[in-house]
């Protein structure tokens, strides 16, 4: 009964550090890893952003070619992939400077990469001028303000429908719905939340080691159980949800913006998986070198004897 209430502080102490080594793991992924640019630049590549969106473009223009009556080839000879590929970086470099530099959404900021979320469409513009006074010259029409309107009007819809659809992961939308306002006020509170999860980390850690009155091995026990805990609580719902290929199952419209999303949901479901399962994988290797290390603590005690 003795032995029992001994383990008893040891067991409470080990439940808590699980449940905080969870929490400061995922703080520091959320924080260091999920919102970054390298991490939506790594999905966009991935996932070959740039090359959906343009193919989205593509097939817009075409079914309004027989409404508007301009060509498609008057948008897409002037804007490319590689346009696209841009404007979607561009639309997440503003958006992660606007969470962390205090910048307004879509003006730019001096990070690298420092590209603004406004892409450049000279060529665009020069080339609808081109057709409409083409058109109009062959059609005798005048040009006069209404038909400058009209030009304005061309140019204005083609470029909105250009960022739009180079927005991937609706930056934009989250903004005008005032959710990156809050996802920014968020992050301030998470970076002190962090400090006090790994100070109590720190202080309930010390507290075991009192516990285990300096013997070394049992603290690797400890130790042990609550990498290998922690790890197999979140490692093994992310592995089902890769292998299940889970994110697969939703519905959305846009090609592009399905892969934006089902991407860097796996992309995050990824990354948790493979650092608890190093967690884990430490854990594993502390219960080893625990028998081991208390063998060869007996052997050298039995020996000074």
């Amino acid at each position: 009964m003795t032995k029992i209430r001994l383990y008893i502080p040891k067991i409470i102490l080990t439940f808590l550090l699980v449940f905080l080594c969870i929490g400061t793991e995922l703080s520091f992924l959320i924080q260091h890893n999920f919102l970054t640019y390298k991490a939506f630049e790594t999905v966009a590549n991935q996932q070959a952003l740039d090359e959906k969106a343009y193919s989205a473009l593509e097939s817009y223009f075409k079914s309004r070619a027989n409404s508007t009556g301009i060509p498609p080839e008057v948008y897409l000879d002037a804007i490319t992939q590689e346009d696209m590929k841009q404007g979607i970086h561009s639309s997440i470099s503003s958006a992660y400077g606007y969470l962390y530099q205090n910048v307004t959404f879509g003006s730019g900021y001096d990070a690298d990469p420092p590209v603004p979320l406004i892409m450049d469409f000279t060529e665009l513009e020069v080339s609808i001028t081109e057709f409409f006074n083409q058109y109009a010259d062959e059609n005798g029409y005048e040009k006069d303000e209404v038909f400058q309107q009209k030009v304005q009007s061309a140019i204005d819809e083609a470029e909105t429908k250009i960022l739009y659809t180079a927005d991937v992961f609706r930056f934009g939308t989250i903004y005008e719905h005032g959710w990156l306002a809050k996802l920014r006020k968020f992050l301030d509170i998470f970076r002190k939340l962090m400090t006090v999860l790994c100070i109590a980390s720190a202080v309930i850690l010390l507290c075991l080691i009192l516990c285990c009155k300096g013997r070394f091995s049992e603290l690797l026990y400890w130790l042990g159980l609550i990498g290998v805990i922690s790890g197999l609580l979140i490692s093994v719902p992310c592995l089902y949800l890769l292998r299940t290929d889970y994110f697969s199952a939703f519905v959305v419209k846009d090609l592009q913006i399905y892969s934006a999303v089902t991407g860097y949901l796996q992309y995050i479901t990824k990354q948790t998986g493979i650092a608890f399962a190093i967690i884990g994988a430490a854990g594993i290797i502390f219960l080893i070198l625990f028998p081991l290390i208390q063998k060869i603590s007996h052997t050298n005690q039995t020996t000074a004897e």
